[in-house]
């Protein structure tokens, strides 16, 4: 077991990584009163192939969503109702890579956590309650395609990725998910969810030794499956083959349109640090520009260009990385023209931004403390295999540590290599 101490913080942080692949991660907090543990698995909606019959078979979209949903339904029981019965709040989510499920407990952790091994490691898929799923879910797709934020931000999406694995909702569409099986559940299950595709962490008042040792005994005869990164990398292939739609417009009768626009930059090739650096250097980047602090968005705002509404999002993962504008304006082109400006102003004439750099740093750290103070927060924030389990006190080395040309060379390699869309909601 790896233990790094981060003095400045008093704080300390195990790693041990299982010989089947399983990574732990445990940052005991003795004078916090609760606990906080998430079992991650490192697929999310994209992952839509697998290996059958020698050979690969693409799946439904929304099937890792579906697999989240079904994995809480055993034969006999809910694993919410053990949850609320030894009194912890669980929760599971699904994003474009990823799957997770947790739980928040300040007592019984013992019985809890056994709870979530087994939500993880004992999947029972019956045809029946596949059928009672598939109305719910497919309530819970018409309902978001009635939300027009909802839309704006995955509509815009797809046109950056049309036609790929990434242009799909989350949680798939109707007519995906009934053609979903009892089957393609297993044989999905069974393909990614192992150990050498997973990552436990647990932050709280925890005995480190205890956690380690129940692990072993839950994962450590469980196999791996070699073929994983096989599968990803036929997933970022379709990715990069994608086409953008650069416009598209939709009718949803608004009283005040949406625009949303997006900005795809190239497929990233590094890992680690290299790649916490980088997303660092991007959030700062447009921090400079469209944070509420700085001059550039009180100008935008004073000038009426942007308004309240006005935010934006940006995704980096392997495979893809994207940035997305959204606001509510009946000036949808102009919108978008001012913002591309404003950022190759910055790019050509970086000094314009400099000034401001101490300032929007400082905050960032600021707000990485801020994060130190919620068990979530730091659980949320102890890093991935693409930055090698980056975690929230590296990060602040990492921001310390940046300078002002490090973020301009990051937003360059992505702004300067980078395609448009303009997505409009009436």
């Amino acid at each position: 077991m790896n233990k790094i101490n981060y003095e400045q913080f008093n704080e300390c942080v195990y790693q041990e990584t299982l010989s089947n692949g399983l990574k732990v991660i445990i940052n005991p907090k003795p004078d916090f009163n609760s606990t906080y543990a998430s079992l991650s698995v490192d697929f999310g909606s994209i992952n839509t192939v697998i290996s059958k019959n020698q050979g690969i078979k693409h799946l439904p979209a929304g099937i890792a969503h579906f697999i989240e949903h079904k994995l809480f339904d055993k034969k006999n029981y809910d694993s919410s109702d053990r949850f609320a019965k030894y009194g912890a709040e669980n929760n599971a989510f699904t994003s474009f890579n990823q799957t997770s499920y947790l739980f928040s407990a300040t007592t019984d952790f013992d019985d809890n956590f056994k709870t979530l091994l087994d939500l993880v490691e004992n999947p029972y898929f019956d045809e029946q309650k596949i059928i009672k799923e598939q109305g719910i879910i497919g309530q819970e797709i018409m309902m978001y395609q009635d939300d027009p934020s909802s839309r704006i931000y995955f509509d815009t999406i797809a046109s950056l990725y049309s036609e790929s694995p990434l242009s799909f909702d989350i949680a798939g569409s109707k007519s995906s998910i009934f053609k979903i099986t009892p089957e393609e559940l297993y044989d999905t299950y069974h393909q990614y969810y192992v150990p050498n595709n997973m990552t436990l962490v647990v932050v709280g008042k925890v005995d480190v030794t205890k956690i380690i040792s129940e692990v072993k005994g839950h994962f450590l005869n469980l196999t791996t499956n070699n073929s994983i990164e096989n599968l990803k990398k036929i997933v970022n292939q379709e990715i990069e083959n994608s086409l953008v739609i650069p416009y598209k417009k939709t009718t949803m009768k608004l009283s005040t349109p949406k625009v949303g626009l997006g900005i795809r930059g190239p497929q990233i090739n590094f890992f680690g640090r290299t790649f916490s650096r980088y997303e660092l250097s991007l959030g700062m980047f447009l921090e400079l520009i469209f944070s509420e602090d700085s001059d550039i968005y009180q100008r935008l705002y004073d000038n009426q260009i942007i308004n309240d509404s006005f935010g934006f999002d940006f995704d980096i993962e392997d495979g893809y990385q994207f940035l997305i504008f959204a606001e509510d304006t009946k000036k949808t082109e102009k919108f978008c023209d001012i913002i591309l400006a404003e950022i190759n102003d910055c790019l050509v004439n970086p000094k314009k931004i400099e000034s401001q750099f101490e300032l929007i740093k400082n905050e960032e750290i600021g707000d990485h403390f801020a994060l130190m103070d919620s068990i979530p927060g730091i659980a949320n924030q102890m890093g991935d295999r693409l930055n090698d389990f980056t975690n929230v006190y590296d990060e602040v080395e990492i921001i310390k540590n940046l300078s002002f040309n490090e973020i301009i060379d990051a937003a360059k390699n992505f702004f300067e290599n980078s395609q448009t869309t303009r997505n409009v909601i009436i």
